[in-house]
């Protein structure tokens, strides 16, 4: 470490014995002391003044400016601390092994070390996070932290992403393919401190910010199954220290790996291509502007529906394809002012879009029962302003925010009517389309302050005040007459259907608002230089609303429409330490937890109206542990490990638990029950990898790695019935890559799954007087060998 000393540099605080590590803390432009969500900004607001970039140099060092320079200064004007030969992404890690709550920073580095090229592939890299893999179409994708997560795509995510600092408030289209990311963040706990909150936690997606350096990076590969990618990013000084731009292109393609037999075509393929594009201006020492382009467009199909009925169970054999358009365009504004030595102003713009066409295939029956064609489109704006102070003992962000969203939908859903059996006389739809459109306001003020009460102690209060509006206005109407006796023949013609033919069946409309007051505070203390412990107390929420899915013909689906659920509140409690009793050779992170819901929102059957609809169905809780390790073996051998514990339980259901019983004498749950296990919560979660220097005497260097893991079966459903339960799985991938003597060119061979196991990964249970209709279940991809090659200037 290099160490700049000025007349407001390390020496002023040389008498509170703040170590250098703690420094770099106080230094970040958007510091994430006590609060590791607020480092989002800091990926686009840049860490350096560009002055000090000096193309490929690498020096680092900073300038001294005519302005009075001050230790604890927005870090694109330290004056004080510097580390050498470190990048962003190391200075950032270094700053959450001082952050008091539960977090991962992945570089680009390791996440390509490991072969991982899309945030679909983070699942099991860190503790308590998991990733159903069973998410309609390619770009989307949900995650589990802890046991907190949202299932339905259309739904508010309770964990987070955010590009660029930009909160994205839908599951539909976050899924981000990694050729231009800088790093990406995990927070395991409620995030309150930055524009939109989240209540299980955030998944921080940081893309590279162009400076004076030159960047390119041109990637191919191939693979099984006809796989293939080709990817472009670039970068560089536009003006120098001035104007800088980049740019990134992606597309992703392969064939499917199942195959729908009622139309003879493959399904789970993928047909991706991403883009972005930034310019970002630096006109003087205190102004940092970034302005970013993206866009998606996905046409992979949905996903294609395996019968566990059937004697083939991936097979698909339902005559409505699950074709997929989806589009996405997206602007992010990032801006940072210097305001004086101790105060720093950042504000986020977010603008997005997307629009979905396509045929959902939710069960694989052949008579396409709840089969739904729809068209989705959603609309949003964001801006939050945040002010970073740092005054010696006393730092603070406060900010404000704002999001406006519309979301629409219009769709044909092929309604089961009367009795569900298999016999083709009594098979009747209740074919409706269903016009729905939300508006979602969300206004937040929030702050966060730290007090270092002594130089190895610190205090941290936060509290953030939420006021939200939503509105839903619905029309349904029939697409054929009540009692509809369909065929295999007819049944397409019916959904298909570009106008309703039936009548109107009802309207519905509301508008309410609600409040949240959700307070924080913890204690750190830093024991020794490289052993930090803490304890804190936190409040997260998720937004209230109206169900997203009301489409029952009559007054029932009409008061699905109209009666609203609360927000769900989540209190967590937490204890950890981060310790580097070798740095660089050893790191040890772990934490305790115990996560308290209020008002848990649940889609299931609410006995108290006899609906199927989105309510707050109880009281919950969550207590579980984590670790994650790194070992330098030896200085050719890395060892990663991570695992986590979680016991979660429905402590409190809102009415009376109801079951059936089945043909075969079981009991079957249709509704959720106290003591039930909460869905998407393994008890035991644990992956380790182990990458290798191979030490021989030829040009460039040889990396092989391999990385195992494995998880205890969960539950999909609130139920908790058998049909729901996901078995335990293991999964072993492997690696070998050589890079050239000038590190240009790179070589790698992955293998994915190599066990070839085909685990069950969600299911959807129907009977009819108690004789099973239809068992479907969706599949984790089979083994597949990929070969990358990629040329870096």
């Amino acid at each position: 470490m290099y160490v700049r000393r000025g007349a407001n540099s390390a020496e002023s605080f040389g008498n509170r014995r703040f170590p250098y590590s703690f420094l770099l803390q106080t230094t970040c432009c958007a510091t994430i002391l006590f609060g590791s969500a607020q480092d989002v900004f800091a990926a686009t607001a840049g860490i350096r003044h560009p002055a000090a970039e000096k193309g490929s140099s690498g020096s680092g060092q900073i300038p001294r400016h005519n302005k009075t320079p001050h230790a604890v200064r927005a870090s694109t004007q330290a004056e004080t601390v510097n580390v050498t030969g470190k990048s962003r992404t190391a200075r950032k890690e270094a700053i959450l092994q001082k952050t008091p709550s539960s977090a991962t920073l992945m570089s680009a580095e390791r996440l390509d070390r490991l072969g991982v090229q899309s945030t679909k592939q983070l699942a099991r890299l860190t503790p308590n996070l998991y990733i159903p893999n069973n998410m309609p179409g390619y770009s989307v994708i949900n995650y589990f932290i802890r046991g907190i997560g949202e299932i339905d795509p259309q739904g508010e995510p309770s964990v987070g992403t955010y590009i660029d600092g930009v909160y994205l408030p839908r599951n539909m289209g976050n899924m981000q393919e990694l050729l231009d990311v800088e790093n990406i963040q995990i927070d395991r706990g409620p995030v309150t401190s930055i524009g939109h909150q989240s209540e299980g936690g955030a998944v921080h997606i940081n893309t590279i910010v162009p400076t004076n350096k030159r960047r390119v990076v041109v990637q191919t590969g191939y693979g099984t199954y006809n796989e293939w990618q080709v990817g472009v990013a670039a970068s560089g000084a536009i003006l120098k220290d001035k104007i800088y731009g980049s740019i990134a292109f992606d597309h992703h393609a392969r064939d499917g790996v199942d195959h729908n037999y009622a139309v003879n075509k493959d399904t789970n393929n993928i047909d991706y291509t991403q883009a972005r594009g930034k310019l970002r201006f630096t006109p003087n020492e205190d102004w940092d502007i970034t302005l970013a382009f993206d866009g998606t467009v996905d046409g992979s199909t949905n996903r294609g529906v395996g019968n566990m009925l059937n004697y083939y169970k991936y097979g698909n054999y339902n005559p409505a394809f699950p074709k997929n358009n989806y589009s996405q365009a997206g602007f992010t504004g990032n801006v940072r002012y210097t305001i004086s030595p101790h105060l720093t102003l950042f504000s986020i713009t977010g603008i997005r879009g997307y629009d979905d066409k396509g045929m959902y295939d939710n069960f694989g029956d052949a008579y396409s029962r709840s089969s739904q064609q729809l068209y989705y489109k959603d609309r949003m704006y964001s801006e939050e302003l945040r002010l970073h102070g740092d005054y010696g003992k006393l730092d603070f962000n406060v900010g404000a925010y704002f999001l406006y969203e519309d979301w629409f939908t219009n769709r044909n859903a092929n309604n089961p009517y009367g009795t569900m059996t298999n016999n083709p006389a009594d098979i009747r739809y209740m074919p409706v389309n269903a016009v729905i459109d939300q508006l979602n306001r969300n206004w937040a003020v929030y702050g966060e302050a730290h007090y270092h009460l002594t130089p190895t102690v610190t205090l941290t209060a936060g509290l953030r005040f939420n006021w939200e509006n939503h509105s839903n206005s619905e029309t349904l109407s029939y697409l054929a007459g009540g009692n509809h006796i369909t065929t295999v023949a007819n049944q397409l013609a019916t959904l298909l259907s570009s106008s309703p033919q039936g009548g109107i069946a009802w309207t519905a409309s509301g508008n309410k608002s609600w409040t949240q007051l959700l307070p924080k505070g913890a204690i750190s203390w830093q024991a020794r230089p490289n052993l930090m412990t803490y304890a804190s107390i936190s409040q997260g929420g998720k937004s209230a609303g109206y169900d997203f899915r009301a489409q029952s013909p009559g007054a029932t689906g009409s008061l699905q429409a109209s009666i609203p659920y609360k927000p769900e509140i989540v209190t967590t409690y937490e204890v950890g330490m981060k310790t580097d009793p070798l740095p660089g050779r050893i790191r040890f992170n772990g934490a305790l937890f115990w996560n308290q819901f209020d008002d848990i929102q649940l889609t299931t059957l609410d006995p108290s109206s006899g609906l199927s609809r989105r309510f707050n169905a109880g009281k919950g809780h969550s207590v579980g542990a984590e670790i994650e390790t790194f070992v330098k073996i030896t200085k050719d051998l890395d060892f990663h490990y991570t695992a986590s514990y979680l016991y979660s339980s429905l402590d409190k259901f809102k009415g009376n638990a109801a079951r059936i019983a089945l043909a075969d004498g079981s009991l079957y749950n249709t509704t959720p029950y106290a003591g039930a296990p909460l869905p998407w919560s393994p008890r035991f979660q644990n992956a380790g990898s182990l990458t290798y220097h191979i030490p021989v005497s030829l040009p460039g260097t040889f990396v092989i790695g391999a990385d195992v893991s494995f998880q205890t079966n969960l539950h999909t459903t609130s139920q908790a019935n058998r049909q729901d339960r996901i078995p335990a799985q293991t999964y072993v991938n492997a690696m070998m890559s050589w890079t050239s003597p000038d590190k240009r060119w790179q070589l790698q061979v992955q293998g994915r799954n190599l066990l070839d196991h085909r685990y069950l990964q969600g299911t959807a249970f129907t009977q009819g007087r108690g004789v099973p209709i239809y068992y479907s279940g969706y599949y984790t991809d089979p083994r597949t060998i990929y070969a990358t090659a990629r040329f870096t200037l």
